[in-house]
C-alpha cells in the first residue's frame, strides 16, 4: 500500500488503534464510575480522529502537551499507555502523573513532558504560553500544545494567552476542540460566531 498523506499502512493502523482503544477506556471507566471505583469521567469519545492527528505532530519525549480533560486518545497517542490512564482514573500509587493524588482525567506523564492541568479551565493556557517562551529563550526548537474545548474560550486566560503567544511568536499550538457545547451550554449562548473567526484577528508568526 503506497502512502496515504505521507503515512505508511502500519502508522495509519496504529492511529485507527489509538482510536478504538480511547474508546474502549471511555465506556469501561463509564462502568467503573457507576461501580464507585472512581468519582470523576468525562471523555474522549467523537474527539479521537482530531486528538490523534495532532498527537502525530508531535515529537515524543521532545515537545510539551498541556491536554485538557478529554484528550484521552490525544495522550494515547504520544505513548501514555491504557494502563497508565487507569491507574490515574483509580488513583492508584502507580499512577505516573500523580501517584494517585491528581484528579482522573487530570493527564500527566513526565517522561511524554505532559502537563497536568488545573481543575480550574483555562489555566492551561497561560502555562503554555510560558512553556514555550522558555523553550524559545533556550533556543531549542520544541513546540507546545495546549488544548480544551470551546466553552474555555470565554474565559479571559484563553485571550492573554493568545495574545501573548501572538506578540512574542511563540511556538505555541492551540487545539480548540468545539463539539458545539460546554457541558450543556451552546455555543452560540457564548461567541458570536466559531472559535476560528473570533481569535482570526490575532497575527499568527
Amino acid at each position: 500500500m503506497a502512502k496515504l498523506h505521507g503515512y505508511s499502512k502500519n502508522q495509519i493502523l496504529d492511529i485507527y488503534k489509538n482510536m478504538v482503544t480511547s474508546r474502549k477506556l471511555d465506556e469501561k471507566m463509564l462502568v467503573l464510575l457507576k461501580q464507585g471505583k472512581s468519582f470523576f469521567h468525562i471523555g474522549a469519545s467523537g474527539h479521537e480522529a482530531a486528538q490523534l492527528a495532532a498527537a502525530n505532530l508531535m515529537k515524543q519525549y521532545q515537545d510539551w502537551s498541556f491536554p485538557y480533560y478529554r484528550d484521552g486518545a490525544f495522550c494515547l497517542g504520544l505513548g501514555m499507555s491504557a494502563k497508565e490512564q487507569l491507574l490515574s482514573f483509580l488513583a492508584r500509587a502507580d499512577d505516573p502523573n500523580s501517584g494517585g493524588r491528581q484528579m482522573p482525567q487530570h493527564y500527566g506523564h513526565k517522561k511524554l513532558r505532559i502537563v497536568s492541568q488545573s481543575s480550574p479551565t483555562g489555566t492551561q493556557f497561560l502555562q503554555a504560553v510560558g512553556c514555550a517562551l522558555a523553550r524559545k529563550m533556550d533556543k531549542t526548537n520544541e513546540i507546545v500544545y495546549v488544548s480544551s474545548g470551546e466553552g474555555t474560550t470565554s474565559q479571559g486566560d484563553f485571550h492573554e494567552a493568545i495574545n501573548w503567544a501572538s506578540n512574542a511568536k511563540a511556538s505555541v499550538i492551540f487545539h480548540i476542540q468545539d463539539n458545539e457545547y460546554a457541558i450543556s451550554t451552546h455555543r452560540s449562548d457564548q461567541t458570536a460566531d466559531t472559535i476560528y473567526s473570533m481569535t482570526a484577528g490575532y497575527k499568527n508568526g
